[in-house]
Formats: structure tokens, C-alpha cells, sequence
């Protein structure tokens, strides 16, 4: 976990790391709180549009041939504080599920929204998850993280260490300018990120296998491409053999008919 001092304001820009991220997660005390963290961690929402999320606003593509989900988001404009502007946030099918089993335990009706309309409800969600998360760990760098550091989770994750395009990222958050986002919502420094770079240069004498979920796909077909060639080439050959053995036996009888006549 990196803690940033604010240029402009007293506390920190809180960086987290995977397993940090799911602590936080981990030791959410309600369930409300836990699908509140992932909507900012995972589709970037702001703390008051988690408040406005109903289960009709979440749909599959129209696109034909696209299988993932968005959802129809009314946010602020970046640094504009009475300018709205709508968004379509990516919505993980494992997130979509969750939300939808939530909604059905809880009884609430797609049009009606999931988490309880209140900034104070979260922030009291958030300052109970921390504490438990801090005195979990023994690390009381948790007691820093405001609901916002789920968004600066989700930029740079998705930039870091899946590789996605800034530009597609900023689109999904709803930050217009990507120069800002990088400068307030991105941070390389951590261990990993930084032996995966250096290893991808050649630098280090380790082998190293962060890899992005896209990496693996890749690697696993381009795996799955050399055994077809593999089997290929092994039944090319075995039939080559068998149709050498048909012509040497074809040519071993005609001999013996020969032999018969003389």
C-alpha cells in the first residue's frame, strides 16, 4: 500500500495492492458494504452514484456478438462540481451476478436502489471496514483509505497490471481528461508492477510470471496452436508410413506371383 500526500488538502491518496484491495472487502461487517466497494473498485463509481444504482440500470450489450455488461451512470464532470454527464461503466458478469443475488435476498425491486440512499451509511461502512482491516493486518495504513481509493484502485490496476488503454480506462471512470487521471489516480510503485517491467525488458536475471489475464489467453492459444501443428506433423507422418508399407507390400506380392509363373 502507497500513501500520497494531497497536493492541495490534508491527507493521503491511498494506492492499494490486489490483496489489499480484498481485505477491504474481506472485513466488510455488511454485505451492502461489500457490493458498495466493489462498484467503486471494479466500475469506478463515485460514492453518490453507488447511491443511485438500481438493477435496471445494468444491461447486457446490443451489440451483436458482445457478451459483457454496462451500466447507464449519470456522474459529475471532473473538476466541473455542478456539471453532469452520463457514462457507460463495464460491469465483471462476476460482480453482475453478485448484484443480482443481493437484490433477490433482499427483496428490492429492480427499479428501487441497492444501497441505502446515504453518504453517512457508507462513510460508516467504510471506517468500520478499515478499522477491522487494520487491526486484521496489524498494518493502520488501512486507516487511511476513503471510498475514492477504490476509483484510484481501478484506474491503476487496470492500467498497471492488465495493460488496458489509458484512454478506454479514463472513458469508463468518467474523468474527460486522462492527463489529470494520471496524474491523480495512477501510481507505478509498486513491487510487483515494477519486476514485471523490469523483467519484460530483460533486465532481470529471474524468471517472473505476472501476467495479465489477456497474456495468459494468449499464451495458452498460442500453447494450444504448437500442439495442433504437434499432431499434425504426427499424423502426417504416421500416414505416410502406412502408405509406404501398402506400396512395399503391393510390390512383395507381385514378386511372389512371379516367382510362381517361372
Amino acid at each position: 500500500m502507497r500513501l500520497v500526500p494531497h497536493s492541495n488538502s490534508d491527507g493521503y491518496r491511498v494506492f492499494m495492492e490486489p490483496h489489499e484491495y480484498e481485505t477491504m472487502v474481506e472485513c466488510a461487517s455488511r454485505d451492502r458494504a461489500e457490493i458498495a466497494f466493489r462498484l467503486g473498485a471494479e466500475c469506478s463509481l463515485r460514492k453518490k452514484e453507488v447511491l443511485e444504482v438500481t438493477l435496471n440500470k445494468i444491461q447486457k450489450s446490443r451489440s451483436p456478438g458482445v457478451e459483457i455488461s454496462f451500466m447507464r451512470v449519470w456522474g459529475k464532470e471532473t473538476r466541473k462540481e455542478n456539471s453532469k454527464k452520463p457514462r457507460k461503466p463495464w460491469v465483471p458478469n462476476s460482480l453482475r451476478e453478485e448484484l443480482e443475488r443481493y437484490s433477490k435476498r433482499k427483496n428490492i425491486r429492480p427499479s428501487s436502489p441497492l444501497y441505502p440512499k446515504s453518504k453517512g451509511t457508507l462513510q460508516n461502512d467504510i471506517v468500520d471496514a478499515r478499522e477491522r482491516a487494520a487491526e486484521k493486518t496489524g498494518d493502520d495504513d488501512f486507516l487511511e483509505v476513503t471510498f475514492h481509493d477504490f476509483r484510484r484502485y481501478f484506474a491503476t490496476h487496470l492500467f498497471y497490471r492488465e495493460g488496458v488503454n489509458i484512454e478506454f480506462i479514463a472513458a469508463l471512470g468518467g474523468w474527460e481528461d486522462p492527463d489529470y487521471m494520471k496524474e491523480e489516480y495512477l501510481d507505478p510503485y509498486f513491487d510487483d508492477v515494477i519486476e514485471r517491467h523490469l523483467a519484460q525488458k530483460g533486465v532481470l536475471d529471474i524468471e517472473n510470471d505476472h501476467q495479465s489475464d489477456f497474456e495468459k489467453v494468449l499464451e495458452k492459444m498460442s500453447d494450444l496452436s504448437n500442439r495442433i501443428d504437434t499432431l499434425e506433423r504426427t499424423v502426417a507422418t504416421d500416414t505416410g508410413e502406412f502408405e509406404s508399407e501398402e506400396v512395399e507390400s503391393e510390390e512383395s506380392d507381385e514378386d511372389h506371383a512371379l516367382e510362381e509363373f517361372l
